[in-house]
């Protein structure tokens, strides 16, 4: 069976919950990410 994410992370890896996006881009894309991110860091979601 295939692991999709690796539970033990890796030297000088970050975490999702710890990426910091630019909230001053105009593009949509972060926030986006942003959505993303907080969807993953709330497993009760």
């Amino acid at each position: 069976m295939r692991k999709v994410i690796e539970e033990q992370m890796e030297l000088g890896e970050i975490g999702i919950p710890n990426i910091q996006f630019d909230l001053q881009s105009r593009d949509e894309i972060p926030k986006l990410l942003m959505g993303l991110q907080y969807i993953y860091s709330h497993p009760e979601l």
